[in-house]
């Protein structure tokens, strides 16, 4: 039985919350369909998360934990000061900018606290603070989302402590988690996103994990957190292509929420109550907003990514006429080349399939049979087959020799180019690009792959492009970043994980 939730068990509980995020980032990932299908929810909650984790080392190595005492034996209030001020400052999307504010409300409650640390009836009250920084911060809080689960959590630890003024820190911040639990498995059916999909909300699965994570800080016992997704991103619907920009800002947050909200949509603004924010919204008009946003305030970290097109309407299926060879039961390299935009041949008969639907107008209208073919370093075989068996296919083959050559050559194709052009041009891209696989385990895995990409780099470029497998997770890639960017500061990295990949990593420089 635990009474106080103290800064060692806030510490124990943020390490378990990462892992937590971690293990379940894929998942995590798969369920985002709303409000934009980017499949980053998990991606964005493990970054948000490890800035927090890292600034307890910042704590630690100030003046030996905080309020004193040796490292890393500072009160609930200092720890939990780091960790929003961390997810703050870190935080990535949405999903990050809304676990930030959760961070946030644990640090507002301890710091009400005549101890410094937490009771249990001091959950329901942190809980119920965090729903509301959260729905602050949004700019269109909707139901059906973590705003519902957070909600839902504060409900439930509150009926706990109302039906026992005496009960146990486990006891309320499992009523929490239970509630959350059920009230994520509802939202299937609040939004029609979720409903079309088959899946609960993102956010809400993320929030799940966490609270899991502190009845394990706890009890000491890990369990896992109970409710999967049923992923199937296929359905997601409902959103023009935004661009996502993320920052940090000082200046007035209250006018800087008018202008995101009139030049863009799912705004969010956050603060770690010093006067910091972070804001995030997803735009069409960027330039447009960037000048304004620049003329309001000082920013910072400036991050911006492409976010995809999804039909408002459905809309009947579509090939690619570009096609992608990967190795058979390479599931994590399918589904990269998809998102890309190519079909994939990962085997005879995927690749036959690909072949005829260039010659089917219905689905490849205005192709007439043309295609163009990017090898990925595979074997041709079954490929010249095909072709010998097609009277209708014409396909042009560009030999890629790897799956960051075959990246950098989609990334250059534009729908409509006279196939023979785009071809050219996919060429040009693969011939610009030097890349190498990095196979190694264990201690030196970064290393290893932020060596090969600096060795690369010293010959020239400023694009990197690296795929990593399952021995490197996120936080080791931001390693990776940072010991590259420290070498080379004007390098632009793109990190992407893909499950099962063959090697270590592949990297890509341009």
């Amino acid at each position: 039985m635990t009474d106080r939730l103290t800064g060692s068990y806030l510490r124990a509980w943020a390490q378990a919350s990462l892992d937590g995020l971690l293990r379940h980032r894929v998942e995590i990932n798969r369920l985002n369909v709303f409000p934009i299908p980017d499949s980053d929810t998990g991606t964005n909650m493990v970054a948000t998360m490890q800035c927090a984790v890292d600034r307890l080392k910042v704590l630690d190595s100030g003046d030996g934990g905080g309020s004193g005492g040796t490292v890393g034996t500072a009160g609930a209030a200092d720890v939990a000061a780091a960790l929003a001020a961390g997810a703050v400052a870190g935080a990535r999307g949405n999903s990050g900018m809304v676990l930030s504010q959760i961070l946030r409300a644990i640090a507002d409650s301890a710091a009400m606290s005549a101890t410094g640390d937490l009771s249990a009836r001091a959950i329901p009250v942190m809980l119920t603070r965090a729903g509301e920084l959260v729905t602050e911060a949004l700019s269109d809080p909707v139901e059906g989302t973590i705003v519902t689960v957070l909600r839902a959590a504060a409900d439930g630890a509150g009926a706990a402590v109302a039906a026992d003024r005496d009960a146990d820190l486990d006891t309320v911040v499992t009523a929490a988690r239970d509630a959350a639990v059920d009230a994520l498995e509802q939202t299937t059916g609040q939004l029609a996103a979720l409903s079309d999909a088959g899946v609960v909300d993102a956010g809400g699965r993320g929030f799940v994990v966490i609270l899991q994570a502190l009845v394990d800080a706890l009890s000491g016992t890990p369990v896992d957190s109970g409710v999967t997704g049923h992923p199937d991103f296929s359905h997601g619907t409902g959103t023009d292509p935004h661009l996502e920009l993320v920052f940090g800002f000082q200046g007035d947050a209250d006018r800087l929420r008018t202008l995101l909200g009139d030049l863009g949509d799912s705004v969010a603004i956050v603060g770690d109550g010093t006067g910091s924010h972070r804001a995030h919204v997803h735009s069409v008009r960027s330039g447009e907003l960037l000048e304004a946003v620049f003329s309001l305030g000082a920013v910072t970290g400036l991050r911006i990514e492409v976010l995809p097109a999804v039909p408002k309407t459905p809309q009947t299926r579509t090939a690619s006429p570009v096609i992608a060879l990967v190795p058979a039961g390479a599931d994590g390299l399918a589904t990269l080349f998809r998102r890309a935009g190519a079909a994939v041949g990962d085997n005879a008969a995927t690749l036959a399939a690909a072949l005829a639907d260039l010659t089917d107008p219905a689905v490849a209208p205005g192709v007439d049979g043309q295609g163009v073919v990017l090898t990925n370093g595979q074997a041709t075989t079954d490929l010249l087959a095909q072709l010998d068996q097609s009277r209708s296919a014409q396909v042009t083959v560009v030999d890629t020799a790897s799956f960051v050559g075959g990246l950098a050559a989609l990334a250059v194709y534009r729908p409509g180019v006279d196939i023979d052009d785009a071809a050219e041009d996919m060429a040009d891209a693969v011939h610009g690009q030097r890349w190498t696989d990095v196979d190694c385990g264990g201690s030196e895995v970064i290393a290893g792959v932020a060596d090969r990409i600096i060795s690369l780099l010293d010959d020239g470029g400023e694009l990197v492009t690296v795929l990593y497998g399952d021995e490197l997770d996120d936080a080791g890639m931001a390693e990776v970043t940072a010991r590259t960017v420290a070498s080379h500061p004007e390098t632009e990295i793109h990190g992407v994980h893909v499950p099962g990949l063959p090697v270590t990593a592949q990297v890509g420089v341009e």
